[in-house]
């Protein structure tokens, strides 16, 4: 389960790395969305707490989509004007702020389970842009390396301090912004704002594709076999990803 930890995320961001600098950070970001952290810390939960406890997570994870849209929002806002140590403090203000009101919101009726799919829709409507581009840049020789070790530590204390927190904050931390933010702060530092806002651009899109998993996650444990679960969580998940991707090809640039 360990090694698991230590792979999965800094492996992934191994490959937005070098997806990145061959197409550039849009790209990335797009591709960030797949649920590369958020899939195997649900199934780390419910394998080892059950599927009750699992669906429960998936449904704290569901909501945590709307404090993943503060952060990114509020990094990609800020680094128009500030540098990267500020956009991060800012933003993870943000995150913990908006975290608190989704943890409440999970206790609330029925019909507010929609409000992660408004976030979605604000995110993917008013986030800031740039145009593509596929620049040169220069690369620094630590970058993917820090980037990779950073995911790790990230990982290994969201799982470690997660489970022992319930089922509300161990979903919310399920899509907590591990790939997000170190995505934002790499960019920022090595190459600018633009790159902050291309991936971002990027990672709104590709939102759809973590949702789609934790929701269906969230409504099949318990209604059916847990790998089942998973395994048509996880096909949501890839055809919500594959229909974005017709978005990300067409939509135009917001200046």
């Amino acid at each position: 389960m360990l090694i698991l930890k230590l792979t999965i995320v800094p492996l992934a961001l191994l490959a937005l790395g070098i997806i990145e600098r061959l197409h550039g950070p849009r790209l990335a970001g797009w591709l960030s969305g797949f649920p590369v952290v958020a899939m195997p810390l649900l199934l780390f939960n419910s394998l080892d707490h059950g599927a009750a406890f699992g669906s429960a997570a998936a449904l704290g994870a569901w909501f945590g989509l709307v404090p993943w849209v503060g952060f990114t929002m509020t990094y990609a806002f800020c680094a128009r004007r500030l540098n990267w140590l500020w956009c991060t403090i800012i933003g993870f203000a943000v995150w913990t702020i908006v975290a608190v009101i989704a943890v409440r919101l999970e206790d609330a009726p029925r019909w507010v389970e929609i409000v992660p799919l408004f976030a979605f829709i604000i995110a993917l409507t008013a986030y800031p842009r740039g145009e593509a581009s596929d620049e040169e840049r220069e690369h620094v020789w630590w970058g993917l390396p820090a980037r990779m070790i950073a995911g790790a530590v990230l990982t290994i204390v969201i799982t470690r301090f997660a489970a022992a927190m319930g089922t509300h904050w161990s979903g919310i931390f399920a899509t907590f912004p591990v790939m997000g933010s170190i995505i934002a702060i790499s960019n920022h530092i090595q190459y600018g704002r633009h790159a902050v806002m291309e991936a971002v651009a990027g990672m709104s899109m590709g939102l759809a594709s973590v949702g789609a998993f934790c929701f269906a996650a969230y409504t099949l444990l318990g209604q059916t076999s847990l790998w089942a679960a998973f395994a048509l969580a996880l096909l949501a998940s890839s055809t919500a990803h594959a229909l974005t991707w017709l978005l990300f090809k067409n939509q135009p640039a917001k200046a």
